[in-house]
């Protein structure tokens, strides 16, 4: 088995320089930049380390996952994030996991081991919104033991193969992870999860807000209960 590290990017210049290099080249076959048409150096410090880019013909995180797989011949996909959230630990684990068959891995922050960023606050309300959608997923579609726990991660592997089993063309461009979750309990993609620790974004804020992104996810929710 192939197996790339897909990494996500849109002016991550600062936080790539930190993370990124704690990322072994080693374990997996290839590296490739998929990139939001960044303007803050981020594409040159890739370019520099020989990294592959590829731009995107569809908008938000949906058309970096449609551009990772059009672009790029492996067997599976690991994605992954530069901005300090996602351990770069944990990609072993995800190659290790592959190799053993699995099509389907997610770095769950909602089980036993894991942590969450927002565990040391007393009102969480980005992961009651997650654990939510998660009990409503399962309890839809789940199916022969096949569930999840953390709906909206985006730290996950992905085989071609399940890949294409989940009959996505074009994902949805802000919630995209919780369209192939459901597209996996539906299809019998089996989905495997081990814990990780969430740490805290390094540089710069996301683009990606709690309002909109739990908007998106909801439509997402009932636009599969009623396809």
């Amino acid at each position: 088995m192939k197996i790339a590290l897909i990494v996500f990017t849109r002016n991550e210049r600062k936080n790539s320089e930190k993370t990124f290099p704690s990322v072994s080249k080693k374990i997996v076959d290839a590296i490739y930049v998929i990139d939001g048409n960044s303007t803050d150096g981020t594409q040159e410090f890739y370019k520099k380390r020989r990294i592959k880019i590829f731009g995107q013909t569809h908008r938000g995180v949906g058309g970096a996952y449609e551009s990772a797989f059009a672009n790029t011949k492996e067997d599976a996909l690991i994605f992954w994030h530069p901005d300090g959230n996602m351990s770069t630990e944990d990609i072993k684990l995800f190659v290790k996991l592959l190799r053993e068959g699995k099509d389907f891995i997610v770095a769950s922050r909602m089980i036993k081991g894991s942590f969450n960023e927002e565990d040391n606050q007393l009102f969480k309300p980005r992961k009651w919104f997650n654990i939510g959608l998660a009990i409503v997923c399962n309890f839809l579609w789940g199916r022969n033991g096949n569930h999840a726990t953390d709906v909206v991660q985006g730290f996950r592997a992905i085989t071609r193969k399940a890949w294409k089993k989940m009959k996505i063309k074009i994902p949805d461009a802000i919630a995209p992870d919780l369209e192939e979750i459901i597209r996996a309990l539906k299809y019998n993609v089996q989905i495997t999860e081990f814990p990780t620790k969430e740490g805290y974004r390094i540089h710069g804020n996301t683009s990606m807000t709690s309002f909109k992104t739990g908007r998106e996810n909801l439509k997402i929710l009932f636009r599969e209960i009623f396809s």
